[in-house]
Parts: C-alpha cells; structure tokens; sequence
C-alpha cells in the first residue's frame, strides 16, 4: 500500500514540477538569443541606434530605390538578424530598402530579452527607419516571434503602409496551452505576445504566410490571424518549413510576398 501512496504522490507532483519549470524558465523556452556578432555582407551596412532605456543595439540594413518602400524586418527566436540576410537580398535585389532588425541580447547585442524589452527596440528601430528613409512608406514583417512583435508595433498606428506576419501565432498563451494542455499557462506567462487580439488596432493591409504542416506554430494560428486581421490575406505553403518563407524550397512564399507588396504599397 506504501508503494501505491508514494507512485501516486509521484505522479500527483509531476504537474507542480513541469508548472514551477515553466514559470522559472520560460524565458529559455521563449527566446534562443544568438551571441554571434554581425557582420555586414557586401552591400549591407552595420548600423547602430540606442534606445530609450539607453542600450546601443547593432543591426543591418541596405538602401534600395527611393521609389520603392522599406521592409523592417523582426526575426523570429532563433539565430540572428544575419541570418536573413540571404532571404533580404531578394527583396533589396527588387528595389526594397531592407532593416534587419536585432534584439537586444542577440547578435553581441547588450540587454536581455522579453515582450516588453523587444517593444521598446521595435519603436526604435522605427524611429531610426523613418529617419534614415524619410517620406517612405514602411513594410513591417515579423517573423514567427517577430510576429508579435511587429504586431504590438503596428496597433494603432496609421502610418503603417503593410504588414507581413510569417509563420504566426495568435498568442504565446495559445501556443502554450497547446503544448502543456494540463498546466495553467494563461496564469503562468510573462510573455504572452497577444497578437490576434492586437489585429482590431490595425488598419494597414496585411499578409500571413503559414506552412500547412507546421509544427511549431500551427497552421492554425495562421489561419487565425487572417481571419480576425480587418485587411487580411492568407498563403498558406505546403509542407511543414518553419519560417515559411525563409525555409520554402520552392520560392512561393518570396513571390507571395512580393505579389502583396506590389498590390497593396503605393
């Protein structure tokens, strides 16, 4: 009978354990900061602003044609701002200015990472996109987690010519309680990244590019997204490639992308 009683506590204690690991370490599940340096590519330019918390953040960007739009662009959790360069240069080849966004603690960058923290870097680098390109329109696109990002940044803005959201979710909280459909997720984040409930607060035009067999965010979430977005429009790519279009071998999504910003920036 002790035995029953002691496997029973056993097991009885295993959600108090998974619950007290994801309070003390949801950061190390959220954010995957990347400590390689950036180096500027040919035709690329490390550039640097500080932010108003006082932290200078390292990142890259190129100039395209001055009739053309600027793409900033906000990465997912994993790897660097560098990473995309190679994804960047196909749209900079077209005519687009390009930002690659860094948070800070990525990329050699100092601070730490976190919803509200990102906020605060995404205002700035827009500040420093509408001052180094003045009078063009701005693209935002997020990229996985950089989609919440993006997201925060564009609500109640006007000024917002577009928004890409590549491979989204609707919240961290939903992802959660996906992944851990026993523990009380909604009570334990501290970053919920809250990006469908964000979309009423947006007017500009905006794309989502989901893979159908995502495991990471579900296409689900992308579906989500462009429902409730009040300009959406949804690509959805086959196969399971996460980001969608940074990892899509067949190119679609690139064209998607381009399709998109063709007809909806002027």
């Amino acid at each position: 009978m002790r035995r029953v009683l002691t496997a029973l506590a056993i097991v009885a204690a295993i959600p108090l354990v998974l619950t007290g690991a994801l309070w003390a370490g949801q950061e190390r599940l959220i954010f995957l900061p990347d400590p390689r340096p950036l180096v500027a590519p040919d035709g690329w330019r490390r550039e640097r602003l500080r932010t108003t918390d006082g932290l200078d953040l390292g990142f890259l960007a190129a100039e395209g044609a001055a009739s053309r739009p600027v793409i900033l662009h906000f990465h997912g959790n994993g790897g660097n701002a560098g990473d995309r360069v190679g994804l960047a240069n196909i749209f900079n080849g077209a005519g687009y200015s390009f930002v690659l966004a860094e948070y800070r603690g990525y990329g050699r960058n100092p601070g730490r990472p976190g919803e509200d923290a990102f906020a605060q870097d995404a205002v700035a680098y827009l500040d420093w996109t509408r001052s180094r390109f003045p009078g063009r329109p701005v693209v935002l696109w997020g990229e996985s987690l950089g989609s919440g990002v993006a997201t925060r940044l564009a609500e109640g803005r006007g000024d917002i010519a577009a928004l890409v959201l590549e491979s989204p979710f609707t919240s961290v909280a939903d992802l959660a309680r996906g992944m851990y459909p026993v523990l009380p997720t909604d009570w334990l984040l501290r970053h919920r990244f809250e990006s469908r409930a964000r979309l009423p607060g947006i007017a500009a035009p905006i794309l989502v590019v989901g893979s159908a067999a995502d495991r990471i965010t579900p296409a689900a979430h992308a579906q989500g997204m462009a429902e409730a977005a009040r300009d959406g429009r949804l690509v959805m790519l086959p196969g399971g490639a996460h980001p969608a279009v940074l990892n899509d071998p067949s190119g679609e999504g690139v064209r998607a992308v381009l399709r998109f910003l063709g007809e909806a920036v002027r």
